[in-house]
């Protein structure tokens, strides 16, 4: 059993958006974290699989990976 999270880094640190364990979770709830994961990288997210501290930047969603989103740099 491998338990995996997608998470997003804002301002009070970094919120889990989704969780899930890869060998019971239905097509249907991982076609809606995956739909989430590609509308985060439309809007100019970069995603990284940090699965046991791989730490590498990743364009596609991958169901065994631990991932974190991180919002585009905008400066003001």
């Amino acid at each position: 059993m491998a338990l995996r999270k997608m998470r997003v880094l804002c301002a009070g640190g970094d919120k889990t958006l989704a969780e899930w364990d890869t060998q019971t979770i239905s097509q249907e709830q991982l076609d809606a974290i995956e739909a989430e994961f590609n509308a985060k990288m439309r809007q100019g997210f970069l995603a990284a699989d940090v699965t046991e501290g791989r730490n590498v930047l990743v364009k596609k969603f991958n169901r065994n990976a631990e991932t974190l989103l991180i919002p585009r740099v905008q400066g003001g």
